[in-house]
């Protein structure tokens, strides 16, 4: 194991919550600041910015990801720790909003930009989630949401300047959960996998 993955510092907080999936999304990405928060600002003031300048009520808005644990939840990016070119990931949880992209996804997915990225988009439409990274610029909110980002990212500060914010578009609380637990459920296959649950 090398000292950038987070997967050893997962499996400590997983064991100090009991080993239990569901609550240690409830406890490490529902609850409390985030692991990388400057401490000077206050997370639930600036959720609350977030959630006003994208139009959302503000228990809609979650940081996940990274910025939300220390380390990545992400098989692909090897657990790899908070860094300063980490993305801020930013769930919103919109029924409404959801519809709304769903409607105009259908229309712009058979446009080629989108021919590779058709399955990826899809799967996660299934999931009730829409990764705006690919599509935003394409949403009729999309211009409104991507000069936020600056805003955002300025509000927290210095240290995260090069940082990319991400939007991330959940249908509802519930498909937000599934999506973080089937992550949870991944990285503790991975730890016992690994041999990390016995360090």
């Amino acid at each position: 194991m090398d000292d950038v993955s987070g997967l050893t510092e997962f499996w400590k907080e997983f064991s100090s919550l009991g080993q239990e999936v569901d609550f240690f999304v409830t406890a490490r990405l529902f609850d409390g600041t985030p692991a990388v928060w400057p401490h000077e600002l206050s997370y639930i003031k600036w959720r609350h910015r977030v959630a006003i300048e994208l139009g959302v009520d503000p228990m809609a808005v979650q940081l996940v990801g990274s910025a939300r644990l220390g380390y990545s939840m992400n098989p692909s990016k090897n657990y790899r720790k908070f860094h300063e070119g980490s993305d801020l990931d930013i769930a919103v949880i919109s029924p409404e909003l959801f519809e709304k992209a769903w409607g105009e996804l259908r229309d712009i997915i058979e446009d080629d930009p989108f021919a590779r990225k058709k399955n990826q988009l899809r799967k996660l439409v299934f999931e009730e989630c829409i990764a705006l990274d690919i599509v935003l610029p394409h949403l009729s909110f999309g211009e409104h949401w991507s000069r936020s980002r600056d805003l955002f990212i300025q509000d927290i500060g210095e240290a995260f300047r090069n940082c990319d914010i991400n939007y991330r578009l959940y249908r509802n609380h519930k498909s937000l959960r599934s999506y973080q637990v089937k992550s949870v459920n991944i990285a503790r296959d991975r730890a016992i996998e690994e041999g990390v649950h016995h360090g």
